[in-house]
């Protein structure tokens, strides 16, 4: 079966001509590999706003301006330094709404928006619990990172770059030949490759964190682990009959 799937790519530049420039002119092995990490995250990101739907600008103003303080409060109690804490201009703006009654004018609203990093995760659940019963909050969203995932990733690399090699190196053994060199590498699917070869594309996603679906409501408050991933696409080249002893 092996020997047949050689052939086979040894000669797909041949007879597949409409694909010729998306293949190696040599005969090659293509593999696949991945590698995932979870790990707890050791930094915590919020984006709130904070909104007034009050119709006098100047009370929305002031009502927003309010739970700014109270956030900025809140913030600080929890640890939370101020220059983790980024806050855009206040703004006055026509409110969205789906379905609007005929001659009503749009209704405006006077929003801010905050994005502040929570160093300090051991602060997390009980600084989230006191954001999601503030007033006048909107867009709650929260993510989470590592201080270290560029070591991370450099290691889940390395691991998938070891774990493609060993497995070309299983498939040219079966072959009963020679891994050559690596001729091309590439951290996203081949797609061209794959998709001219009949080959599926990896499973794998480069470092796609959690694939799980954003925490809401009280899931918010809770520091979930992260996983981490990288994938390895290398094309190899096919050597000849290995030396006999």
């Amino acid at each position: 079966m092996l020997k047949r799937f050689a052939a086979a790519l040894s000669l797909a530049a041949t007879f597949l001509p409409a694909v010729a420039a998306d293949l190696p002119a040599h005969p090659f092995i293509h593999v696949t590999a991945g590698a995932e990490f979870y790990v707890m995250p050791d930094i915590g990101e919020i984006d709130i706003d904070i909104t007034s739907l009050e119709t006098d600008p100047d009370t929305a103003w002031k009502e927003v301006n309010a739970r700014l303080e109270e956030s900025r409060a809140l913030f600080a109690q929890h640890g939370v330094a101020p220059e983790d804490v980024l806050v855009q201009d206040i703004v006055r703006r026509p409110r969205k709404v789906e379905v609007l009654p005929e001659g009503q004018p749009l209704p405006m609203e006077t929003r801010v928006s905050i994005h502040l990093t929570v160093r300090d995760l051991s602060q997390w659940t009980p600084l989230m619990r006191s954001v999601l019963v503030m007033k006048n909050i909107e867009s709650l969203a929260v993510s989470f990172n590592r201080s270290d995932r560029d070591k991370i990733e450099t290691d889940l690399l390395n691991e998938a770059l070891a774990k493609a090699r060993l497995k070309a190196q299983l498939i040219a053994k079966g072959l009963g030949a020679r891994l050559g060199p690596a001729t091309g590498v590439s951290v996203e699917p081949l797609k061209n490759l794959s998709n001219s070869m009949g080959m599926s594309s990896d499973p794998y996603a480069r470092n796609v964190g959690d694939r799980r679906a954003p925490p809401k409501g009280a899931e918010m408050a809770l520091v979930a682990a992260m996983r981490l991933a990288q994938m390895a696409d290398v094309i190899y080249r096919i050597g000849g009959a290995p030396a006999r002893k």
